[in-house]
């Protein structure tokens, strides 16, 4: 009997640890291993569950108009019932998602476009944060197929100072590579942390009272949430209500806008890819007819005058323009600019963090994101 080649064995090694790596990829591995904290991801897992939802009530209710959301968990307040009084006899699909980006936006706005699913109208946030390099971060974990990474590479990407002017072709090496890993590899994805399984397994706190117990624990709270979005996908169609309806301090505003400056503009210039993506979508939505808003998301006033300041929000709102200009000038196209920010009739200004608005001032903002005259 002839006996194992030995110059097979590393291979056999290498296939095995790949092996073991899928474990880490089992549910029942993950909810104990990956901080309960970290819920981003699931709202970009589970809007294939949304769309799904979406083609169903196309096919049970095709006298109904269908509208649709593309943006971060700023325009997440949006629900199907509120945006009804503005535009009658449509159901709204939000597919708003954490620091949700173009490229996010281009690819379902493709997959809805793809079944031939007529739209009453299409609603698309842009601002500076979104179009930033690390804006990618969550949607590379939990978002595309490889299809369309793929067929979306920019391999050999031209480099100029000013992105807004690269002819880009879609994602970056960098992006490609890491998609994949995180696709192939689980612990790349999940990686091991001692003290998130130890979170994950013990009861969470009270937090304004010490040493008091909610109950339950991190991985079953994460659970829960995970059920209130699947539930929220069949309900409100993708909504989450903002029931935070309180104002922060003015200081705590400005310390988060600080760190929100920090993280995502400062000394750095905007993502090529995501401003590939935004220019696909405009030139997809031309001439087709289908009304559409280019939002520009309502920030504190501190956030708001720290990207003023640096002359970013300045280019980046002019750029935005001149691209809608120039699409509206082809004949049945229907894209708008709504900006609150610059607008006087928003008055509700309340503010929980330097990006999200209380709950209770969206009926405030409503009106001025879905003006009459684009939906008479």
């Amino acid at each position: 009997m002839k006996s194992f080649p030995v110059t097979l064995y590393p291979i056999l090694f290498c296939f095995l640890l790949f092996g073991i790596d899928k474990i880490f990829f089992l549910p029942i591995v993950t909810e104990n291993t990956y901080s309960w904290k970290k819920i981003e991801r699931k709202f970009y897992d589970l809007k294939e569950d949304l769309f799904l939802v979406m083609k169903e009530e196309f096919v049970k209710h095709p006298e109904e108009s269908i509208g649709l959301i593309l943006g971060s968990s700023r325009s997440g307040e949006f629900d199907s019932k509120m945006v009804s009084k503005f535009v009658p006899n449509t159901k709204t699909f939000n597919f708003g998602a954490p620091m949700g980006p173009p490229s996010f936006y281009s690819y379902w706005l493709e997959r809805v476009l793809s079944e031939s699913i007529p739209l009453r109208y299409v609603l698309i946030e842009a601002d500076p944060l979104l179009f930033s390099k690390q804006s990618i971060e969550y949607s590379l974990n939990g978002s595309y197929d490889p299809l369309f990474i793929l067929g979306n590479y920019d391999w050999n990407r031209e480099k100029k100072s000013n992105p807004w002017e690269v002819e880009g072709k879609g994602f970056s090496s960098d992006e490609v590579e890491t998609y994949f890993l995180k696709k192939l590899f689980a612990l790349y994805k999940y990686p091991i942390d001692p003290s998130a399984i130890k979170a994950n397994n013990r009861e969470i706190e009270v937090g304004f009272i010490p040493g008091m117990s909610t109950g339950i624990t991190g991985k079953e709270h994460k659970r829960g949430y995970e059920e209130k979005i699947k539930l929220a996908n069949r309900i409100t169609f993708g909504a989450l209500p903002n029931e935070i309806k309180f104002a922060n301090a003015d200081f705590f505003l400005e310390r988060d806008a600080e760190n929100m400056y920090a993280t995502y503009l400062k000394n750095q210039s905007l993502s090529v890819t995501q401003i590939y993506f935004f220019k696909r979508m405009i030139h997809r939505l031309t001439g087709t007819g289908i009304p559409t808003i280019i939002y520009f998301p309502a920030v504190a006033p501190a956030l708001y005058k720290k990207m003023k300041e640096d002359g970013v929000l300045l280019e980046f709102n002019q750029r935005v323009k001149d691209l809608v200009d120039y699409a509206n000038k082809t004949p049945n196209t229907k894209i708008r600019i709504v900006d609150p920010n610059e607008d006087s009739n928003w008055t509700c200004r309340d503010f929980v963090d330097s990006l999200h608005l209380s709950g209770a001032c969206f009926p405030n903002l409503l009106p001025i994101v879905y003006p009459k005259e684009m939906f008479p």
